[in-house]
């Protein structure tokens, strides 16, 4: 485990952007990742989803951030 890499257990649906978000600790400064909601998929299905596998998006997020894969916002986007 990366010591320097802690996340939240706090997935939820933004409506706004349409994604599922969730967010971790880099080195002490939150860093908030999101997974966009599949077309034709129910939002709540999906949350559920994607916190079944939480470990494998965790997995998806810490590769981006070694890919220093942050947007204009410093955001994750999987």
């Amino acid at each position: 485990m990366n010591q320097q890499l802690i996340f939240n257990n706090d997935f939820a649906f933004d409506a706004t952007r349409q994604a599922v978000s969730f967010s971790c600790l880099v080195s002490g400064l939150k860093v908030v990742c999101f997974i966009p909601l599949p077309a034709q998929q129910v939002p709540a299905v999906f949350l559920q989803q994607a916190k079944a596998d939480a470990f494998s998006w965790e997995d998806h997020a810490e590769q981006a951030i070694a890919d220093d894969a942050y947007n204009a916002a410093g955001e994750i986007w999987l």
